[in-house]
């Protein structure tokens, strides 16, 4: 008698897997998280290095897939972490985990320890639509995430559990594309959402009527249903379609839709501030903007939010330039923390263009670094904060020197769109951002578009975009704290500028020629927005 390589003629019922979905509450987040067990049915002592639990999921348009142990027991270096793609209902991707030697054997009717099994995707997606998810809250049997024999392949060998089968279609084409001109050199795209469809790709043209290729493709995997095309040129009218894809392959495309960017030069209302003050107790900057003295969140309560964290400096490279410096010194207890925050005293921004020349430090200004301090720099725009406000809204760039919100000590730049206090889309680059950077935010009626230095970073939906005028704001301030120093320390952001053009989307080489030109007339601070 013969079998498949790789395949089993043990028993499909030998292991059962128990599930408790650790990330129940936020399915459309950018991480997966399981807890695992798995119990041994059989009357014998198995040894874990000849199995393999997989985990079934789609990518939704994620472009990398990174899987982590973030706890298990005897220890997570006796587990081995791979991915592997598949085409079947629910499923496009799978992440194994193996065991080593060290993990030892799982005695006749044992369960292992719980593993907490991590997913990163670096975007939103939507975990409701993938084969292993469950709403369960609790650890129970779960059929659905299956144990195999090592070494098989990805849908054979199996010793407990269903794993998913069938074909997968390709989806049907999206429908309802519309285009609308959102500036000089952006159109705003949205469409309706093609069921079956894991992501989206975009083509463009100047001629009506073309078809779809390589050629005039300008974005591929994107993972909702609106997208930003930037770096047009002015007063020329763009034709669109879109294509829906998963494991199949891509359907045909959308109806046609088109849009003529504006006139280049056009008058808009914008704001532009330099921060060349004397100092913060300057008139002209309080008539501007307000220095925080209220207690309360966000980051480690206790702390207090003093406007002496505020500074006006002498720009080290630049001695005829100023730059707005913000503060947040601990000595590892609330009690002797502070924070900052600067804020505009107006809230009048809401579409449009945004941006910062932001420098982000590692290292304190003074005192030693410790990694279990987890500061945040930022820079963003806010409504009132409002607990369960359904028009609140707020679009941050964090800045995380010393990591944090499960990235371990990896420096990190989150970049979060809320829609409520509790309803977000947050996207995290994994690097350090230490030095200078621009920071530039895109905001149409369809969709949020994060930039640093030019290289577009996050794209988040219409849901998102905010119903109300925002504030814009600065803050330092402290998510967690190093009980264990008791050491001073303090770190610290600066401001270069801060700029908005109101109902125009600028790419961020506009942005620049922007900023330059109010240089070059020695313009520090311009206010036409309404």
């Amino acid at each position: 008698m013969a079998c498949h390589p790789g395949e089993s003629f043990a028993g499909t019922a030998d292991f059962t897997v128990l599930y408790d979905n650790h990330n129940a509450d936020d399915p459309n987040d950018t991480i997966i998280e399981a807890g695992i067990r798995v119990r041994n049915n059989t009357s014998a002592s198995v040894p874990l290095r000849s199995i393999v639990v997989r985990y079934w999921f789609t990518k939704n348009g994620a472009t990398s897939v990174t899987p982590a142990c973030w706890w298990w027991s005897p220890s997570c270096s006796a587990i081995a972490l791979t991915t592997g793609t598949v085409s079947a209902p629910g499923a496009d991707q799978y992440v194994e985990i193996g065991f080593t030697s060290a993990a030892g054997s799982l005695a006749s009717g044992t369960m292992t320890e719980a593993i907490d099994l991590g997913i990163l995707l670096g975007v939103n997606v939507d975990e409701a639509d993938d084969y292993s998810y469950k709403d369960q809250t609790s650890f129970g049997e779960w059929s659905h995430i299956t144990v195999h024999d090592a070494g098989s392949a990805p849908l054979s060998g199996v010793r407990g559990g269903t794993p998913p089968s069938g074909s997968v279609s390709r989806p049907a084409a999206p429908t309802s594309l519309a285009a609308t001109a959102s500036g000089p050199s952006a159109i705003s795209l949205s469409w309706s959402a093609s069921s079956g469809a894991t992501s989206y790709n975009v083509y463009r043209s100047t001629t009506p009527g073309f078809a779809p290729g390589t050629g005039n493709r300008i974005a591929s995997s994107v993972p909702g249903t609106s997208y930003n095309s930037t770096g047009l040129s002015a007063s020329t009218t763009y034709y669109y379609k879109v294509t829906a894809s998963n494991a199949a392959g891509e359907s045909v495309a959308s109806n046609e839709a088109n849009a003529s960017t504006r006139a280049a030069g056009a008058a808009i209302a914008e704001l532009f501030d330099d921060f060349s003050y004397t100092g913060t107790g300057d008139s002209s900057f309080l008539s501007r903007w307000s220095l925080r003295s209220w207690s309360g969140g966000p980051g480690v309560m206790g702390a207090q939010w003093l406007p002496s964290n505020v500074s006006l400096v002498t720009d080290a490279l630049n001695g005829a330039n100023k730059l707005m410096r913000l503060e947040a010194t601990t000595n590892g207890e609330p009690a002797g923390s502070s924070h900052a925050e600067v804020m505009s005293s107006s809230s009048k921004f809401r579409l449009g263009t945004y941006a910062a020349r932001m420098k982000f430090y590692n290292a304190p200004l003074s005192g030693a670094r410790f990694f279990a301090d987890k500061p945040i720099e930022t820079f963003f725009t806010i409504t009132e904060y409002v607990d369960d406000e359904p028009n609140y809204s707020e679009q941050d760039f964090e800045y995380m020197p010393n990591g944090g919100w499960g990235q371990g000590d990896k420096s990190t730049m989150w970049l979060t769109s809320w829609e409520t206090t509790i309803d977000n889309s947050s996207t995290f680059v994994s690097a350090s951002h230490d030095g200078w950077h621009t920071l530039v935010l895109q905001i149409t009626s369809t969709t949020i578009s994060y930039y640093i230095d030019g290289v577009l970073r996050a794209t988040h939906a219409a849901r998102f975009v905010p119903e109300e005028d925002q504030f814009l704001s600065f803050q330092v301030w402290f998510a967690e704290l190093d009980g264990n120093q008791a050491s001073s320390r303090t770190y610290y952001e600066e401001a270069d500028w801060v700029y908005f053009a109101k109902e125009a989307i600028l790419s961020p080489a506009e942005v620049d020629a922007k900023i330059a030109a109010f240089r070059t007339s020695s313009v520090a601070r311009k206010d036409t927005v309404p």
